[in-house]
């Protein structure tokens, strides 16, 4: 945790107004994550679950529970923001300014901005920022024995992501013995890199110097590991069978995770990790897969969501002429029975439409822009849905035999 610092507070801090940061993005947000990243961009949305950012990579969202820290920046004119910026912990301060160092290509400045928080212990976030940043610099110097040293110590000690993406950058190394980029494991570079200027410059001894360069072989490693673990969106896709989720979403519990009981779990939960393992390597790699992986749930759910709908209407106590007392106009005692069963019978098939419907209307929550059009509808169907439950469920209390 940081000193002196409530974890979860959020800092309002503007970047700008220092020389260095004019460089920079003009308004930068900064997501701290627990496992060291700090992810900059325009915070566009926020719940009490998910925040939603663009970065320069395209629009990313992240669960609370995997934030240490959210810095948001204010408008320049804000006469305070000096202060607040000045108030940061003094690590925080340190990698912010170091970033802009590097993303304006100052690599030693950069480099001597960090070298008094090597140490750094308060936060393990903040020290696995720190660590990676001086790896990163060192790689755009072309320090390379520097560079392997700190990987191989990664490697040894570092959290289960660390390790990953060390072994990714060795493994770039062993297989490009002058730091140029000629193969990504057993793949030639004319395979991957399609553009003959790039290609050419990646033949050049030190090559791997340049962050894009660099970029272009971990995306290839990325892109390999999928292959490697024969997880695809169509490999997922095949093993879906909806007969099967259609049985066991009619059967779902009232309360508790639906997705504990949906037939394909196991399947989608391997195909998530292993996209966590290629970002473990790119933080930034794979947003459209993992949107794709989230596209194909849905569509797999939205026909047996709507099987369900049909069966919870064709139950509807509106579709139903119960026995009335021809004298009185009023309901015989058998027909206010077979009302209220009635009732029973839609309130029964309305909880697995319920209960989908919000599962569903979750997983469209970490994209509300590209599914917008979905979420939507969803949103809608749910309202519209529990209005009719209240409604029967209070016609029914009325209803007394």
């Amino acid at each position: 945790m940081l000193k002196n610092v409530d974890m979860g507070i959020i800092f309002r801090v503007i970047l700008l107004l220092t020389p260095l940061l004019v460089a920079t993005a003009l308004y930068a947000d900064t997501i701290i994550l627990k496992d060291g990243m700090f992810v900059e961009g325009e915070i566009t949305l926020q719940t009490s679950r998910t925040v939603r950012v663009n970065t320069r990579f395209g629009e990313r969202t992240y669960r609370r529970d995997n934030i240490e820290e959210i810095i948001e920046s204010v408008d320049s004119l804000d006469p305070d923001a000096v202060n607040k910026f000045a108030e940061l912990p003094a690590p925080v301060k340190a990698v912010l300014n170091a970033r802009a160092e590097y993303d304006l290509g100052r690599y030693e400045r950069a480099l001597a901005r960090l070298e008094p928080f090597r140490d750094h212990q308060d936060s393990k976030a903040i020290r696995i920022n720190i660590d990676w940043l001086i790896i990163e610099i060192n790689e755009r110097l072309g320090r390379w024995e520097t560079v392997r040293q700190l990987l191989k110590d990664k490697r040894s000690n570092g959290t289960p992501q660390e390790k990953m993406r060390a072994k990714a950058h060795l493994d770039i190394f062993k297989a490009n013995a002058d730091y140029d980029l000629r193969y990504v494991g057993e793949k030639h570079a004319r395979n991957f890199i399609k553009d003959e200027e790039l290609r050419n410059r990646a033949r050049q001894p030190n090559a791997l110097k340049d962050y894009k360069i660099m970029r272009i072989a971990l995306e290839e490693t990325c892109e390999q590991l999928l292959v490697e673990d024969q997880m695809s969106v169509k490999a997922l896709a095949d093993k879906l069978d909806p007969e099967v989720t259609y049985e066991a979403c009619k059967t779902l519990p009232r309360i508790g995770d639906v997705g504990k009981y949906l037939p394909y779990i196991e399947d989608l939960k391997r195909t998530e990790a292993t996209l966590a393992k290629a970002q473990a390597i790119l933080d930034d790699y794979g947003g459209a897969f993992e949107l794709d992986i989230v596209r194909t749930e849905l569509h797999h759910l939205l026909p047996i969501l709507i099987r369900l709908l049909e069966e919870a209407s064709a139950a509807s106590p509106e579709t139903y002429n119960p026995p009335f007392d021809q004298r009185t106009g009023r309901l015989t005692r058998e027909g206010r029975e077979q009302w209220r069963q009635r009732c029973d019978e839609f309130l029964t098939t309305a909880e697995p439409v319920i209960r989908l419907v919000d599962y569903m209307v979750d997983r469209v929550n970490y994209y509300p822009q590209a599914l917008r059009d979905l979420r939507k509808a969803l949103l809608d169907t749910n309202e519209r849905f529990k209005q009719m439950v209240r409604a029967v469920r209070k016609a029914r209390s009325r209803t007394h035999v």
